[in-house]
């Protein structure tokens, strides 16, 4: 966002690339390699997070993502983007992404009649596993978590069924954060085929989307996030937009996981109305815990 608000946007408006006379220059191939990077870790964190939701909702294996699984993966994402971009921009003999205003958009810069291998072997295969992969875990969630809703909220009761509508919340949120990085890399191939080289003022769509990918995070949980909306929006203008139904009431969360009680004492502690539900404070951060998905619960 930076480099797109600093380098990208002025250079379009003054029809020139800023820093040069020539398109393929030191300070703008760095630039384009950022953004490279960049994307790549992008591409491969939307596969992380489809993979994490369908370990965690589906196969209900909690204890895979923690904080040193999830700092060790990070330790090794980085460095292996960076190869790849590495290859792409400077190994690769064919051509190199670039900041190009003149498309008011991106494009490969090549080198005469060499096949573009960077497109080839790395970008396209990578934006298209990233976006396949995603969305058939998505699928899966989707269908197991409706697939098995009648048992589970049967056994657990309303507190089972509040997991389960966090459990739904959260992949929405995930799969919205998919379709913005999707349209995004879809369009910058789709643009140039239709369009070919006439109207080149088209292509400003492909950064623009780009923009919302990159603040669709940020987009999506204060617009459908009740424990973002109640910590960034003040608690009496809360309660007013509550009214309107502009906001979600945040859900109270459980102390205890129902998936973490033994299994002589799962049934009673849910049909049992003199049990008292211990709640925490609704600004403590707790770990995402999701409901048991098995058979295991129907008995």
């Amino acid at each position: 966002m930076f480099v797109a608000t600093f380098y990208l946007s002025p250079s379009i408006v003054l029809n020139s690339f800023l820093i040069s006379d020539t398109k393929k220059n030191t300070w703008t191939l760095l630039l384009s390699s950022l953004f490279l990077f960049l994307w790549y870790f992008e591409s491969i964190l939307q596969i992380v997070m489809a993979l994490n939701r369908y370990i965690v909702i589906c196969l209900n294996m909690q204890k895979v993502f923690t904080f040193f699984t999830t700092t060790l993966l990070f330790v090794f994402l980085i460095p292996f983007c960076f190869l790849l971009m590495s290859y792409s921009q400077y190994l690769s003999p064919c051509c190199s992404f670039m900041y190009d205003q003149e498309y008011l958009s991106y494009s490969y810069f090549t080198n005469g009649t060499i096949p573009n291998y960077s497109n080839t072997f790395v970008d396209l295969p990578l934006n298209t596993s990233s976006s396949v992969i995603s969305i058939i875990c998505y699928v899966l969630i989707f269908w197991k978590i409706h697939h098995y809703s009648p048992a589970t909220v049967s056994v657990g009761g309303g507190r089972q069924k509040v997991r389960r509508n966090r459990d739904i919340r959260c992949a929405i949120q995930f799969s919205l954060l998919l379709a913005f990085y999707t349209f995004a890399w879809v369009l910058f191939r789709v643009l140039p085929i239709i369009l070919a080289t006439k109207d080149v003022e088209w292509f400003i769509l492909v950064p623009t989307l780009y923009t919302l990918n990159c603040t669709s995070n940020a987009i999506i949980y204060i617009c459908f996030n009740g424990e973002v909306q109640e910590n960034l929006i003040p608690y009496k203008l809360h309660k007013i937009l509550e009214l309107f139904h502009l906001v979600r009431s945040p859900t109270p969360k459980v102390n205890q996981s129902l998936a973490t009680l033994p299994e002589n004492s799962r049934t009673t502690t849910v049909q049992s109305s003199n049990t008292p539900a211990r709640f925490i404070p609704a600004r403590s951060h707790q770990p995402f815990r999701t409901i048991r998905l098995n058979n295991q619960n129907s008995n």
